[in-house]
């Protein structure tokens, strides 16, 4: 993992949650009391609902609980229950029992109706879910809550995390100021639509749920779906959005523009810790492209750049081998015409209009690849839209770790 280039700030408390956290070994027996695995957040007041999930067709039970819930009760939801350890996931009849089980559980300890809690599960799939451990020392969960306990909710959802993943920004409307608070986790299975990550984002600006789920979609797919650290798409990817601002009787924004662009900024931030953190990663890489047509033409490039294994491998030998960039380029389902493709590693121009550029040295290329952090700019010179991606190396560590994840 790459030393992060800024000291992560303590998340703000937001008017109207509350956070909790236990631990229930759910993993494994061994390890209750040794770290935290469960996540509860609480709203105070019937919170507002939007969320994003996963596009893998294999999904698991609480993501399918979730969206009913999210499609009926989106005005009125009053907590969030997460496990690590255990996906949930792949375990036949019994998935959605226990998925509603936990959510029940959660029901239980924030003190309201189970159709106001969403879940979540991350961890091992295809193993049976340990719902007596969490029903044994679930109300660890609710003896902490407290409005300031988002660093521990952000610890209670890691997996191969290697750290917790929180986020803040306030900003001001009409003289008030409000809060966003976010924390997420993801280490590897990480490729857009979403990634094997979980996260959870809280505000205490005055929105109604339909004008959060318009912009929630927006703001994601410019941060959570521009990631990529392996090409691999989870069962349970989740982001939650929850505001209490219109159950603490504010009046509703009629402009949610800084809100918009608040969520974007935490959005992001929660986005690039996970690839920062991701499973073997060495290298932190944001993929530009520009001059396409529209804006999915150029995250598609720019996605197909991400996940190319012969480029990663390439990004964790700091070898500037341009070859496997356009390589890639042309597998993308982008249209592109190869004379009018320009590609730069920094302020290093390698190919200009489709030919290696005359002053390029290989030299002036391997000493970017070789940084901890780099930008590989590529213009497709089709249009005037653009993207950015990011990504991480590929190297032996990731191997490892994915071949002992289960023991």
């Amino acid at each position: 993992m790459p030393n992060l280039p800024y000291t992560l700030i303590k998340p703000l408390p937001v008017p109207g949650f509350r956070v909790g956290s236990a631990s229930c070994g759910v993993k494994s027996p061994d390890l209750k009391g040794k770290r935290q695995d469960i996540a509860l957040i609480v709203a105070d007041v019937p919170a507002q609902a939007a969320a994003v999930f996963t596009q893998n067709h294999f999904r698991a039970a609480c993501v399918d609980l979730g969206e009913k819930a999210i499609r009926e009760h989106t005005t009125d939801i009053r907590a969030i229950i997460a496990n690590a350890g255990n996906a949930n996931a792949g375990v036949g009849e019994m998935e959605r029992v226990w998925a509603q089980q936990l959510i029940d559980l959660g029901a239980d300890v924030a003190g309201v109706a189970p159709y106001q809690v969403l879940s979540a599960s991350t961890g091992v799939i295809g193993e049976p879910f340990p719902i007596e451990r969490i029903r044994a020392t679930i109300g660890e969960a609710k003896d902490s809550l407290a409005e300031d306990n988002w660093i521990q909710a952000a610890e209670a959802i890691r997996t191969t995390d290697t750290f917790a993943k929180y986020a803040s920004k306030q900003f001001e409307v009409a003289g008030k100021t409000y809060t966003i608070t976010g924390v997420s986790k993801g280490s590897g299975m990480i490729h857009p639509n979403m990634a094997t990550m979980l996260g959870f984002i809280a505000t205490d600006a005055p929105i109604p749920a339909d004008a959060l789920q318009r912009m929630l979609s927006k703001v994601a797919n410019v941060s959570f779906n521009s990631i990529s650290v392996d090409g691999d798409t989870s069962t349970n990817d989740t982001v939650y959005l929850l505001s209490s601002g219109l159950g603490l009787g504010y009046d509703e924004l009629e402009d949610t523009s800084a809100f918009e662009q608040a969520l974007e900024e935490v959005a992001i931030k929660l986005a690039q810790l996970i690839v920062r953190d991701g499973e073997g990663v060495t290298k932190f890489v944001t993929i530009e492209v520009t001059g396409a047509e529209d804006e999915e033409q150029a995250r598609t490039l720019g996605r197909t750049i991400a996940v190319s294994p012969l480029v990663k491998t390439a990004f964790a030998g700091s070898d500037a081998n341009w070859g496997r960039i356009i390589m890639a380029i042309g597998n993308s389902d982008a249209p592109i015409q190869p004379e009018k493709v320009s590609i730069q590693a920094d302020d290093v121009l390698i190919l200009k209009d489709g030919n290696l550029h005359p002053d390029y040295q290989d030299a002036l290329g391997m000493a970017v690849f070789a940084k901890q952090e780099f930008t590989l700019r590529v213009d497709i010179g089709l249009g005037d839209a653009s993207a950015r991606v990011w990504t991480g190396d590929l190297t032996h560590e990731y191997i490892e770790i994915n071949a002992e994840y289960r023991t």
